[in-house]
């Protein structure tokens, strides 16, 4: 599994579109734009919900903020609450984190798992998140047409494998 997280400030949103629709949802303030991959080895794991539960808090706990001195030593928790401002995270599936690039030009996608597969995960890590995640909350839909819009701050960009 792997999730690329992005701390991002300003205005977030995702619009989804879905069948002559445009779903729009979006936060305002700091926060994380977070790309969530599972790749076809993830079945071979036999601790999947366990990595998925590491990547979890990982994501919620890392502390990528500044605090009062300019280190970055905060979580978005305590950031959020140290300058009572808003704050949001914004999950999105991204199976183009399992692309290969070894030979050719052309992405492979074969190592990501399997749509009917890799959408279940995605919506019980959903699941995860919204009992778990005390700030707003958007998801991106499953295989759907979608348009991001952050500002990456810093910019700080991590990626985090289990």
């Amino acid at each position: 599994m792997k999730a690329l997280v992005q701390r991002v400030r300003g205005r977030t949103e995702i619009q989804i579109k879905e069948e002559q629709k445009n779903i729009l949802h979006s936060f305002d303030g700091v926060g994380l734009v977070v790309l969530l991959g599972w790749l076809e080895s993830d079945l071979a794991h036999k601790e999947l919900e366990k990595a998925e539960d590491w990547i979890l808090s990982r994501i919620l706990g890392l502390r990528i903020f500044e605090d009062p001195s300019g280190k970055m030593n905060l979580s978005l928790d305590d950031y959020a609450q140290t300058n009572k401002i808003e704050s949001g995270i914004l999950w999105v599936s991204q199976f183009t984190l399992g692309a290969e690039l070894e030979s050719g030009f052309r992405p492979s996608f074969t190592k990501a798992m399997k749509p009917e597969l890799a959408k279940d995960r995605y919506e019980n890590f959903c699941q995860k998140v919204r009992s778990t995640s005390k700030h707003k909350n958007i998801f991106g839909q499953f295989g759907a047409d979608m348009n991001l819009s952050f500002t990456n701050w810093g910019p700080v960009t991590l990626l985090l494998e289990k």
